[in-house]
This record gives structure tokens, C-alpha cells and sequence, in this order.
């Protein structure tokens, strides 16, 4: 991955590994560097791709040293994973919604692959997983095993926002499938990236909002 965003794969590895280490606020604390390092690059699939694989090795190493608790920090740090993608599923949507509000740019062969990214987003976090924990040290690679399993059979809070945005995308494809033409596969790529630059910044205002309730909350 490329270091224009001025947030390195390394960078995130480690960020993730220290953040599992210091056993503090996991689950909330992995959600937001999920949610940072996903803003900072397109979301687009190869870019989520690279942060998932880079925050979950940093997961897995900071798991191996929390022997005594192996399994409640990973348990943690991958539901702030699966919550921030949640966050990230809502974003597209909304970039994908605006793109598509202008007809004379847009074919419905651009939603088509939107949508078909989008329900890639929980397969992608379930693949990402199990991937890592192969080459994990064998209490991580047990316990993360264990969880990604579990996921897959009761499902994640991604698949089931993915699964309400994609009803609304589809809708909005059936819808728009007639009113506007093939644009060609070099307009769709320039829609598809405007999109996923579009989704960064989406993502990056629910963070705001999130974060913004979580003071009031405090506050009070």
C-alpha cells in the first residue's frame, strides 16, 4: 500500500498491536483506528483489503501477549473491526446514493459493481481472519479461529447493515437501470473511484457524529 495517505500498513500493524497490548477500551479503540486508516484511502475493495490484513496481524500480535486474556482481546478488537465496517457500509451507501442522483454521469452498471464491492465487505473482514489466524502463534491462531467461525455461522453487525444498504441500492438500481445509458467502462471507473473517494469522506463525517454523541453521552 502506498504511503500517500501518511498512514502506513506498518504504521497500522503496530497501531493495532499496541492498542490489544495495552488491554484498555479494545473494542472502542480498534473501532476508531479501523475507521481512521479506512477514511485516509479510497473505500474501495483492494484499500479495505490492505487495512483489514494490517489491523488484524497487529491484533494477533498484540493477542500473543495477553496469555491470560487472549481470547477476550480479540473478541474485542474484532468487534470494533466489525463495527467500524458497519459505519463504512452506511458510508458507501450514502457516496453511492449522491453519485447516482447525477443521471447524465451515471450507468447502472456503476451501482451494480458498488453494490457487488459492498457485499464483499463482510466476506473480505471473515476471510481476513481466518487468513491471519493460520499463521498466528497457536493460542492466537485457537481463539481467533474459534471467533471468525463463530461470526460466520451467527453472521456480523456488517452483514446485517450490509444487507439493509444492499436492499436500498438495489432498489435504487432497478430504479435507475432505465434512465440512463452505458457510459463506457472508462466512465464507469472515474464514477466507481469517485464513489469510493466520496465514501472516505462519508465515513469520515458518521465517525464525527458518533464520536460527538459519545461526549454528549459522557457529559451527561
Amino acid at each position: 500500500m502506498s504511503d500517500e495517505s501518511g498512514f502506513s500498513v506498518d504504521e497500522i500493524k503496530r497501531s493495532a498491536s499496541d492498542l490489544v497490548r495495552s488491554g484498555e477500551d479494545i473494542r472502542a479503540k480498534l473501532q476508531a483506528l479501523t475507521v481512521e486508516a479506512l477514511t485516509r484511502r479510497q473505500l474501495a475493495e483492494q484499500e479495505i483489503r490492505e487495512v483489514l490484513q494490517a489491523i488484524t496481524e497487529g491484533v494477533s500480535l498484540g493477542a500473543a501477549e495477553r496469555t491470560e486474556e487472549v481470547r477476550g482481546a480479540i473478541n474485542d478488537a474484532l468487534k470494533g473491526m466489525d463495527e467500524a465496517l458497519g459505519q463504512a457500509a452506511e458510508a458507501m451507501q450514502l457516496a453511492w446514493g449522491e453519485v447516482s442522483s447525477h443521471a447524465q454521469e451515471f450507468a447502472a452498471q456503476d451501482l451494480q459493481q458498488g453494490l457487488s464491492d459492498l457485499k464483499k465487505l463482510e466476506a473480505m473482514f471473515l476471510e481476513t481472519v481466518g487468513r491471519v489466524a493460520q499463521g498466528a502463534s497457536s493460542l492466537v491462531q485457537q481463539e481467533m479461529t474459534a471467533l471468525g467461525q463463530h461470526a460466520q455461522r451467527t453472521g456480523t453487525s456488517t452483514g446485517e447493515r450490509v444487507r439493509q444498504v444492499s436492499e436500498e441500492l438495489s432498489n435504487r438500481l432497478r430504479a435507475t437501470a432505465h434512465q440512463a445509458g452505458d457510459a463506457g467502462r472508462h466512465a464507469a471507473r472515474q464514477v466507481g473511484s469517485r464513489a469510493a473517494e466520496l465514501a472516505s469522506r462519508k465515513l469520515s463525517e458518521i465517525a464525527t457524529r458518533f464520536a460527538e454523541k459519545a461526549e454528549q453521552l459522557k457529559q451527561k
